[in-house]
């Protein structure tokens, strides 16, 4: 779990940027092939039903971004919040239809044990990071990937794709980024 903690502490920003309205947890899965965990909002949501999206929603009064996407993780998804050790911060985004500007939170975890509310979340999505990254595309709206087959768009692929560059800027590709992880990992295990 150190190794990708190290590698993505050092691409991540120390303190959120801009006067965020709402927070979300870039939640990564440490295990032998790192992963990432998004969700399919809930089809009755008020905003972006059925979107694919990180765990998230407003900051409550009293609140910091941290505390917001802890808490909002934790009810979405049912998992303690102490179980994810936040190591950065992302580029502050805005959701266009709703000009809300949201803080990206990046959480690492080991937990893979998931108890979803069903009327926030349809579906857990799990892919490896790797194929999520290098799912890559550009069109004429900006970026986009995909996770699981699901088509990630607007602030969501925002988010993905403000890691990608980052990724890409520090290493050449990702593919080395990848390669590098996983020679660390082999020397430390």
């Amino acid at each position: 779990m150190h190794v990708i903690k190290e590698m993505l502490r050092e691409l991540l920003s120390s303190e959120p940027d801009g006067n965020p309205m709402a927070a979300v947890l870039v939640p990564i899965i440490t295990c032998r092939d790192t992963k990432i965990l998004m969700i399919k909002r809930g089809k009755n949501l008020t905003r972006s039903a059925g979107h694919i999206a990180f765990p998230g929603g407003m900051i409550e009064r009293g609140e910091n971004a941290v505390e917001t996407a802890l808490r909002e993780f934790e009810e979405e998804l049912g998992v303690n919040r102490s179980k994810i050790d936040v190591i950065g911060f992302l580029k502050t985004r805005e959701v266009l239809e709703y000009r809300i500007k949201i803080c990206p939170v990046v959480g690492v975890t080991d937990e893979n044990n998931f108890s979803p509310d069903s009327r926030e979340v349809s579906r857990i999505l799990i892919d490896r990071l790797e194929r999520v990254l290098t799912s890559r595309r550009v069109a004429d709206w900006g970026a986009n990937f995909e996770c699981m087959g699901e088509l990630v768009w607007g602030a969501s692929s925002r988010v993905l794709d403000d890691l990608y560059l980052r990724i890409v800027r520090k290493y050449g590709s990702i593919k080395r980024f990848f390669s590098i992880l996983r020679g660390n990992y082999a020397r430390r295990y």
